[in-house]
């Protein structure tokens, strides 16, 4: 889905600020309010994150608002089209500019807490018309690897370049970390849509509610209370419902046996399994696949 504000926008072109053998650039600017027009947005070729140092405004990407002020921090995908509203007399800043191919194998080993890291593709973009734009506000650990990031590029001293890169992979690593923090601060609904993006993507794994009450700082019965209000289950049933999908998938699509089915999909206990399996899709494991094998996957 295109934004009607990106059909008119500028694009900024990657090969006007750096080189594809090293794709980043730090730019302190002071930016005024007649340097820009609401009417005017900007795409660009390349990923950006911002650091307003001082000064105050709006930053527009398509048909949202985000108010800026010193230490306010954002991300940006290459698609979003952006410009500024600028309050203040002028609003400086730090443009980060860098292509994500930059961060090479360390990009893919990251582990991502709430899926923050898909900004990071070209289809990474959120649906339903949304902003993929990331806004947060800075602490002395973001501020202390912008300005070393500033230093590194403009000196240039012995190894900078892989100082950079491991600089910049800090400086996403803690907004990631941040965006994980406050999507969990934004009440039951968010609470619950945590949950289930970590039953999706880690239940093949050991889970445990004293590690959610941890990550979550909600403590373990009012977790489960949230839970259940917004889901309608509990979420050890709905954990157990995704492994039990994912079993009843593996039976139709694979020529594994039921006991590696009932661990892979994250069962530690084969008799377990089949009783649950059974309560569920009313025929056990063999029968299941017997069924429908010739089938669909589920």
């Amino acid at each position: 889905m295109k934004h009607s504000s990106a059909k008119t926008a500028a694009v900024y072109h990657r090969i006007s600020f750096f080189s594809d053998e090293f794709p980043f650039s730090i730019q302190r600017e002071f930016d005024h309010p007649a340097d820009f027009n609401e009417s005017k947005r900007f795409r660009r070729e390349f990923w950006k994150i911002v650091y307003v140092v001082g000064g105050r405004g709006e930053e527009i990407v398509n048909d949202e608002r985000y108010p800026l002020s010193p230490g306010t921090v954002f991300l940006v995908h290459p698609d979003d089209a952006t410009t500024f509203r600028i309050e203040s007399d002028a609003l400086e800043i730090y443009n980060i500019l860098f292509m994500p191919e930059l961060l090479g194998d360390g990009l893919r080993e990251l582990q991502d807490d709430f899926d923050f890291f898909s900004i990071m593709r070209r289809d990474g973009r959120k649906t339903g018309g949304e902003s993929s734009l990331y806004v947060t506000q800075s602490d002395p650990e973001i501020r202390r690897i912008v300005r070393t990031l500033e230093r590194e590029f403009d000196r240039m001293p012995l190894n900078y370049r892989s100082r950079i890169r491991f600089l910049l992979l800090e400086l996403l690593i803690l907004l990631a970390r941040k965006a994980g923090k406050q999507l969990r601060n934004r009440g039951a609904e968010a609470i619950c849509a945590y949950i289930d993006h970590l039953i999706a993507h880690h239940f093949r794994e050991a889970f445990r509610l004293d590690f959610l009450a941890a990550q979550t700082g909600i403590d373990k019965s009012r977790l489960c209370r949230i839970y259940r209000a917004g889901s309608g289950m509990t979420i050890m049933d709905a954990l157990r419902l995704r492994r039990l999908t994912e079993a009843a998938e593996l039976l139709i699509a694979t020529n594994k046996t039921v006991s590696e089915i009932c661990f892979v999909a994250g069962f530690h206990d084969l008799s377990y399994f089949y009783r649950a399996f059974s309560a569920r899709f009313g025929v056990n494991p063999g029968d299941y696949r017997r069924r429908f094998s010739d089938s669909a996957p589920v």
